[in-house]
């Protein structure tokens, strides 16, 4: 009888030993075949500082197209309305850095500016409006402050010359190489002259014809075309160093030559300065 109390015994102590072992392996010494959750921690994020005021006349904030107008952009505004003359183009030039993000619906943060920018200049009709784009270094401090991300300029856009950016185009009459024929167009080499004699810079020409004669007659008469200018500005004292002269012929339109308007516009000399 004691034998077997003392078995029994034995066999409860076990087991009770045995649920109080495992308890600890569960509760205290973790369960190797659980999957341990790993609660992500979220990084932090640079504050986005948005601003509503500015002491420039018109300014811009990062990554932002919306302008932002100071205290002193109606008089800006009414300078630049002021400034353009009967016959010339406001060109609107909206600035934009690389690392700036383009969340809009345009090509890029530059032209999207320029847009909002032509907003705010609506007495002036679409015709005597362009807008462009243009990529700039990025400065100090342009991230957290507002800053100037649009140019203007007042461009000639008449019968003879038409400025495009930071072209100009100088028109030409049919089978023409002799002289200018324009007293505007004069008048406007004059000033180019003042300019690179003043400055330094050099002068690029490239002459352009319409698609009448052959490949190598037109070759020719574009680069006469270009002499023609060239020459007139040596006579007002630019160096012929600081002239480069070119033609590309019929090789590059920016008209219809099946039009006689188009191939007016096509007989012409690009000028660039730089």
């Amino acid at each position: 009888m004691r034998v077997f109390v003392f078995i029994l015994w034995l066999i409860l102590g076990l087991i009770y030993w045995w649920i109080w072992d495992s308890g600890v392996d569960s509760c205290c010494k973790g369960d190797s075949t659980k999957t341990t959750e790993m609660i992500p921690v979220k990084k932090k994020t640079e504050p986005t500082k948005v601003i509503t005021k500015s002491t420039l006349p018109l300014a811009f904030s990062w990554s932002e197209e919306l302008t932002i107008k100071g205290d002193g952009f109606q008089a800006y505004k009414d300078s630049i309305l002021n400034a353009l003359k009967s016959g010339e183009i406001l060109e609107i030039t909206g600035l934009y850095r690389e690392n700036e993000k383009n969340t809009t619906k345009f090509p890029n943060l530059g032209i999207a500016r320029a847009n909002e920018v032509r907003k705010l200049f609506s007495e002036i009709p679409d015709d005597r409006i362009r807008l462009f784009a243009k990529m700039i270094g990025e400065k100090d401090g342009e991230r957290t402050n507002n800053f100037i991300s649009a140019r203007f300029k007042n461009a000639i856009n008449n019968a003879n010359i038409k400025e495009i950016d930071d072209i100009a185009l100088i028109y030409f009459p049919f089978n023409s190489t002799n002289k200018l024929h324009s007293a505007k167009v004069e008048k406007y080499l004059d000033d180019v002259a003042v300019r690179v004699k003043s400055s330094g810079e050099k002068v690029y020409l490239t002459g352009h014809t319409d698609s009448i004669g052959s490949d190598e007659s037109n070759i020719v008469l574009g680069k006469r075309r270009a002499i023609v200018i060239r020459d007139y500005l040596v006579s007002k004292g630019v160096s012929t160093g600081k002239i480069i002269v070119n033609s590309k012929g019929e090789s590059a339109p920016i008209a219809t030559n099946a039009s006689s308007d188009g191939r007016a516009k096509n007989r012409r000399v690009e000028l660039k300065i730089k």
